[in-house]
């Protein structure tokens, strides 16, 4: 076999092979063996452990039902936790100049709870950074978010909640309106 830097340079397709060294399972006597492995194989394999992305849109109602009500955005899978990876919030709001939702001080949460607990694993946005309802400023700016390391539960689901479980307040003849566009990764891990 000759040095690597002797081959030419490719763009690789799913059907080419790559060398590699097959290892026997754990506790048997069995021997590595060397073989080819297509890169539609391994491709596979670096996308199976189940990392998505997912958008999410929490519309006017539901946000100005948020306290009483939080939003499941994505469903418990039996056997599974989520393990939140990020997030971005960005708050849409269309408004007009007057309005505004007043959240009383609180932030928002992604968690398995639907209710704010500091030692479950979750993200957390800032008050500033949740929807007014009233007239955009400054674009569209989108909060990234970064998580906590914290407890989860297996089989629960991943909700975004706001930390009082407090409706924000529309004061008297003003009208809020916003949507607030998630977007969540995570991964899988079953338990």
């Amino acid at each position: 076999m000759a040095i690597a830097q002797a081959y030419p340079i490719g763009t690789p397709k799913t059907n080419d092979l790559l060398v590699g060294t097959s290892m026997p399972l754990a506790d048997t006597d069995a021997d590595p063996i060397t073989k080819n492995f297509p890169i539609s194989g391994i491709v596979a394999l670096a996308n199976s452990e189940k990392i998505a992305t997912t958008a999410i849109t929490i519309t006017n109602a539901q946000l100005s039902a948020i306290g009483d009500t939080p939003v499941e955005i994505l469903p418990g899978v039996s056997g599974y936790i989520y393990q939140i990876l990020g997030a971005t919030a960005q708050p849409i709001n269309a408004g007009v100049l007057g309005d505004a939702y007043d959240w009383q001080g609180q932030n928002g949460f992604i968690s398995w709870r639907n209710t704010f607990l500091t030692n479950a694993h979750r993200v957390e946005i800032p008050n500033g950074q949740l929807p007014s309802g009233g007239v955009s400023v400054g674009g569209l700016e989108t909060y990234v978010e970064i998580p906590i390391a914290g407890s989860s539960r297996v089989n629960s689901p991943l909700i975004i909640g706001v930390t009082n479980n407090t409706n924000p307040i529309t004061n008297i003849g003003e009208s809020p309106s916003a949507t607030w566009k998630i977007n969540l990764t995570y991964r899988l891990i079953q338990l």
